[in-house]
């Protein structure tokens, strides 16, 4: 018996094929097209992800004929907050916007004002990113879509619309659009009415371990595969990555070092924190939801130092980091390149090097940097660790991952050990697999398990000391400094907004 994943995800498609065991046979992924037609804009067309799934597909039946002939269901992860509008004949009225558009900035302020408790229902802040102000957006902008619009997806959604004929989405998906009642799993009455959203326009909800339909006879056929296979609902990529880690119980948690940084912990209740600084979201799998302190500054911040110091091996600048000993930089590291959204939810937050003198150097820059990134980091798991305890080691994926300097710096700030697991580069595929085992008859356990361990990270007691108080110093900083980077001119390279 064999299981496929999907990972519809924002710059690539991956698809992965794994046996009864999670072990996995073969794996593919093709690179996706973004447009970006003006500053702060993304869009993709929808059909770009199911010609992707074509393409991957194609790749895995061509490397493991046999087993892809052989696959009994498929599950999905996809790229969350980008939202999709279908006309009556299912088909796009527009290019979808994506999670990173920012266009309807103006638009989420007005939904934070005009919809009562929106943030305490929908478990976030109105953002840009999320697909209530998207729509909002579209209405204002592009009435004829808006007008043309009979059906609400997202990414992985449109996929199985494809592969099955049938409208569904999972709760984690919901949860990120912010038209979505976390406590009660439904959609949110009061911003759908805001928006003009009947509830014939938006899709059944389904548990993401659901068979949300079975594939179609002329699909299965271009894809050489057998008619009726079971589709899972499937889910976001975040939950679903935490499925492929085997995060599904209370407590458990994983950071992800990428461009940006989440800290993420399971919970059995839906238990937003008093000031919205955490994401609160439904998980993909029943019962179950997760709390997140999302960083919009991560491993970003390191290639960005690197080239400001024409650094071009930054293999070799973190060598020389570890060398230089472990214990904090005399600098100090505000990361807010990109603002922030926790704990401050600041899009005009900037970054700070706080220390310098004529003898700094690119190796004390670049320390900086990992410790201000593991900093951040900290301020998000104190706020978790006030919702719900942090059980066992914490998983780290990503591509800071990959450094052990990193790993090492960001293991100690925390007083936590860090394990990367196997296979972590394919943890939404992985994690959609499983999903797809769960609809075909799997138990959460037996489908679930945790994940193997490929290398372990423990925290430098001597230097932890250090750290707390350089951490203390860290949280007084942006309080500092937030008026002087919004009241600063253009001219300055700060904000470029009047005060």
């Amino acid at each position: 018996m064999t299981y496929l994943g999907l990972d519809i995800g924002t710059t690539a498609t991956k698809a992965i094929l794994v046996d009864d065991r999670q072990s996995v046979l073969a794996a593919a992924t093709v690179p996706s097209r973004i447009d970006q037609p003006g500053p702060g804009l993304s869009e993709q067309d929808p059909e770009t992800w199911v010609e992707g799934i074509r393409l991957a597909l194609a790749r895995l039946k061509a490397t493991a004929p046999e087993p892809y002939a052989a696959i009994r269901a498929i599950g999905l992860s996809g790229q969350m907050h980008s939202v999709a509008l279908l006309d009556d004949r299912l088909r796009p009225v527009r290019p979808a916007l994506l999670w990173n558009d920012t266009r309807g900035q103006a638009q989420a302020c007005r939904l934070q004002q005009d919809v009562p408790g929106l943030g305490r229902a929908t478990g976030v802040r109105p953002m840009a990113s999320f697909s209530a102000a998207k729509l909002l957006w579209i209405r204002e902008n592009d009435p004829a879509a808006f007008a043309a619009m009979r059906h609400v997806l997202w990414a992985k959604d449109y996929v199985r619309l494809w592969l099955t004929g049938d409208l569904a989405t999972d709760m984690s998906d919901a949860a990120g659009s912010q038209l979505f009642d976390q406590q009660n799993r439904a959609w949110y009455g009061p911003v759908c009415d805001y928006l003009g959203l009947g509830a014939d326009r938006l899709p059944p909800l389904r548990e993401g371990t659901d068979c949300a339909g079975r594939l179609r006879m002329d699909v299965a056929r271009d894809l050489g595969l057998s008619p009726g296979v079971t589709v899972a609902t499937g889910g976001g990529d975040t939950p679903v990555g935490a499925v492929g880690l085997g995060q599904v119980e209370a407590g458990q948690s994983f950071i992800s070092l990428g461009t940006g940084a989440v800290y993420v912990t399971v919970q059995d209740a839906y238990a937003p924190d008093a000031e919205i600084r955490l994401h609160s979201f439904a998980h993909c799998v029943p019962r179950r939801w997760y709390q997140m302190a999302a960083m919009l500054n991560g491993a970003s911040c390191l290639a960005w130092v690197a080239a400001l110091c024409h650094e071009s091996d930054i293999a070799d600048l973190l060598r020389r980091v570890q060398k230089r000993g472990t214990r904090p930089s005399r600098v100090l590291f505000l990361p807010y390149l990109r603002g922030e959204r926790t704990p401050y939810h600041d899009t005009d937050a900037r970054g700070a090097f706080i220390g310098l003198d004529a003898s700094c150097d690119a190796v004390d820059l670049a320390r900086a940097v990992l410790e201000g990134v593991a900093f951040s980091l900290r301020q998000g798991q104190d706020l978790l660790a006030g919702q719900q305890p942090i059980a066992g080691p914490v998983a780290l994926i990503g591509g800071g991952a990959r450094s052990t300097e990193w790993a090492g710096i960001v293991a100690t700030v925390l007083g936590r050990e860090l394990v990367v697991p196997r296979h972590a580069e394919h943890a939404c595929a992985i994690g959609a697999a499983r999903l797809a085992m769960v609809a075909d008859g799997w138990t959460t356990a037996d489908a679930m398990p945790p994940f193997a361990a490929e290398k372990t990270t423990a925290p430098d007691r001597d230097a932890m000391p250090f750290y707390d108080e350089r951490y203390a110093c860290f949280r007084d900083v942006y309080p500092a400094l937030r008026s002087i980077g919004r009241n600063a001119g253009p001219q300055d390279g700060l904000s470029g907004k009047s005060p």
